[in-house]
């Protein structure tokens, strides 16, 4: 079963770039998406929250960003991640 941590850690490698520490449970670090932000040069706000970066970065793909991809507390969810991975997959690709 893939986990959050993989999801991390293909999106870093599809970047080149070491992936970043988990947080504690199995809590993204916002660093994977400063990461993608910076790599694909999507300009989007560093005060962004974890979410909002995501779905910025998952609609800057041309992808759809919906309610199963976040959670409260935020956070984004698995689903959320494979999002933001095929969304650097398509400009990488």
């Amino acid at each position: 079963m893939t986990t959050k941590a993989d999801i991390v850690r293909n999106i870093a490698s599809i970047l080149g770039v070491e992936a970043p520490k988990m947080s504690t449970g199995s809590t993204e670090p916002r660093e994977i998406f400063e990461i993608v932000n910076e790599r694909l040069g999507l300009g989007l706000d560093r005060r962004l929250t974890k979410p909002d970066m995501a779905r910025q970065i998952v609609e800057a793909a041309g992808l759809t960003w919906n309610a199963h991809h976040e959670s409260n507390g935020g956070t984004v969810t698995k689903v959320g991640l494979e999002a933001v991975m095929r969304a650097v997959e398509h400009f990488v690709g």
